[in-house]
């Protein structure tokens, strides 16, 4: 078992290796690593309060939601491949201005030219990918993508953590700067459009907007991507600031984010196979009882190794949502719309990382970090029952759509 299981991890790496646009992501994500774990501790807890600190990173996510449908728009117009290496041409100079001054104003300015970048690689991307898979094999890929997502700033956390540890506190973002330089040459060089329908025939965003939300299972999905990466703004915004040390939180945050990126394909693989539906249900109701859980080791002072068999179980299969999701949007996303579709995935994730680093900003300073968990569990509870309500059965059904 183990053995196939390595065969099937050096399958995934080697795919990921191989391709150019999964590559160009993970360049991305690795340069995007490295400063998303060294900024919130660039910026000084006596200077800082948790609240600037989360205004300052929801610039990114702000940008990313203007500019994402704009993305979709173009992209579906114009071809997707040049906002890629345009993106990382940008990101490079970004991550360099970073440390050239730490006056908030400036530093959430220049977050949001980040997040302008991240728009225009991300949701490139995703459309390139749903552009070459189909509806059999888009579980997989969207896993394939979010390992080479996931695989870079597990790097870039890393690597992040150690060069803080050794070197000086700027030299993450010299690296980045360097890395997404790389990144751009090597897209412009080697990420090829594969031609499809003509791009004059594009849908419009109206269109596109109006086909996913008549759409009860594409609805339905947006209000658990929003509480979901709510969570995820807190944890990557705050968790540098609050661990014991930035090396031993970078392994831990490293570490956890390769967990997830492992998973990835394997729960493609099986959202293909048994449906996306079931698969984002187990997602949800373990991401539920993993607040649970977390909830009950601080109210009842459990000692960690009581509860952390029921981390390990609803913390793996809290997972198990991402891929199936994004496979279910790219099936039911309009073949001529599918631009816009990642630009209107793209604004649902920006606004829960903008909301995130905001409230867990408000919550940490006002009612301590307990208080996070509370207010998450409630997220994640009405979220779930929403999209219940507006998908019905259509929540534990396989996806069946076709390409349009």
């Amino acid at each position: 078992m183990s053995g196939t299981y390595s065969k099937q991890l050096s399958l995934i790496g080697s795919t990921v290796l191989s391709s150019p646009l999964y590559f160009s992501v993970f360049l991305m994500r690795f340069s995007f690593g490295l400063v998303l774990f060294t900024l919130p501790i660039y910026l000084p807890k006596d200077e800082f309060s948790n609240l600037a600190v989360g205004m300052i990173a929801a610039a990114y996510p702000v940008a990313e939601t203007v500019f994402g449908p704009l993305v979709g728009i173009v992209a579906d117009r114009f071809g997707r491949r040049r906002w890629i290496y345009l993106g990382l041409a940008i990101s490079a100079l970004v991550l360099f201005a970073f440390t050239l001054r730490t006056e908030v104003g400036y530093l959430v300015f220049i977050h949001g030219i980040e997040g302008v970048a991240a728009a225009m690689i991300v949701v490139s991307s995703l459309t390139m990918v749903t552009d070459v898979s189909t509806v059999s094999t888009r579980g997989r890929e969207m896993g394939f993508y979010d390992f080479a997502n996931l695989g870079g700033y597990v790097v870039g956390i890393s690597l992040a953590g150690v060069l803080v540890r050794t070197y000086s506190i700027v030299i993450p973002f010299y690296f980045g700067s360097a890395l997404a330089a790389a990144g751009a040459l090597f897209a412009y060089l080697k990420v090829k459009e594969q031609s499809g329908a003509s791009k004059r025939f594009a849908l419009s965003p109206v269109e596109t907007m109006r086909f996913l939300l008549r759409d009860r299972r594409a609805a339905g999905m947006f209000p658990i991507w929003l509480s979901v990466t709510i969570f995820i703004g807190m944890a990557l915004t705050f968790g540098p600031r609050l661990g014991p040390s930035p090396l031993f939180t970078s392994f831990l945050l490293a570490g956890l984010v390769l967990v997830l990126a492992l998973t990835q394909p394997f729960f493609g693989y099986l959202s293909d196979r048994y449906g996306r539906g079931r698969l984002m249900m187990i997602g949800m109701l373990s991401l539920i009882g993993l607040f649970f859980t977390l909830i009950a080791m601080f109210r009842l002072h459990l000692e960690l190794p009581f509860v952390a068999p029921f981390l390990a179980i609803f913390g793996l299969g809290s997972f198990a949502f991402a891929p199936a999701a994004l496979a279910s949007l790219g099936d039911l996303a309009p073949e001529r719309g599918r631009g816009t579709s990642m630009g209107m995935y793209s604004v649902v994730i920006s606004l829960g990382t903008i909301i995130g680093p905001l409230l867990g900003g408000y919550l940490l300073d006002r009612y301590g970090l307990t208080s996070i968990f509370y207010v998450g569990l409630v997220i994640l509870v009405l979220a779930l029952a929403l999209a219940i309500i507006i998908m019905g059965a259509g929540f534990t059904t396989s996806v069946s759509t076709t390409n349009k």
